[in-house]
């Protein structure tokens, strides 16, 4: 009696991008801290205000105003053609979404430049766009589609360019911090990989306001 092969899976472009996500994070020496804090005023000020704004848009734009006030927040590493700082003159956040496409479960992202800049609305209303539109009608959604489906040269030198090369377009087409949050989930980030400078996750707020802040930061 023959026994069960199982079958062969293609890549999807999903999959494809994460693999691409992995591959340049590799060999970023990541370093994770994180801290405690009480945020009952915080929670207060939420509770009185209308609408009522998500916490994940309240986290985004106070690391944001940090980042305004720390330029290491804003700055990356970039080794062609020659290993040095860029200093980014803006934030631009770079935030994880999962959607389903083609079936299965996909991680894309969006980017939202300057949240120090804009309403805490307008920062959730991108933030429940990137949830809800179809992904055709999400432009960073379509690019990300696009370049998954190039080859793999292609893709990796794409890729080389962008983050280690043109600091323009780092800014533009990724971001200069990842965010990320899987409270919703019931869950927390403890750990990741990321080939931006720094990857900010938060954990749950209690009833009493407080919260674990997750800072993961390339250590050069």
């Amino acid at each position: 009696m023959s026994l069960p092969t199982g079958r062969s899976v293609p890549l999807s472009p999903g999959r494809r991008f994460v693999i691409d996500v992995m591959h340049f994070s590799q060999g970023v020496p990541l370093v994770t801290v994180e801290r405690r804090v009480n945020l009952a005023e915080v929670a207060a000020a939420r509770v009185a205000g209308e609408p009522r704004i998500g916490w994940f848009a309240i986290f985004l734009k106070a690391f944001s105003l940090a980042a305004r006030e720390h330029p290491d927040l804003r700055r990356s590493f970039l080794s062609v053609p020659y290993r040095r700082l860029h200093e980014h003159a803006a934030s631009v956040a770079c935030v994880t979404v999962e959607r389903e496409h083609e079936g299965e479960a996909a991680v894309f992202v969006i980017q939202i430049r300057e949240p120090d800049r804009l309403p805490l609305e307008r920062i959730a209303q991108q933030l429940h766009r990137a949830k809800t539109a179809p992904i055709r009608e999400v432009s960073e959604f379509r690019r990300i589609v696009r370049l998954a489906r190039l080859p793999l040269p292609l893709r990796r030198l794409a890729w080389w360019l962008t983050l280690r090369a043109i600091p323009r377009w780092r800014e533009k087409y990724i971001g200069t911090f990842v965010a990320s949050s899987t409270v919703s989930a019931g869950g927390e980030v403890v750990s990741a990989l990321t080939p931006l400078t720094t990857y900010f996750t938060v954990g749950p707020v209690s009833e009493t306001g407080e919260a674990t802040l997750r800072l993961m930061f390339d250590h050069r």
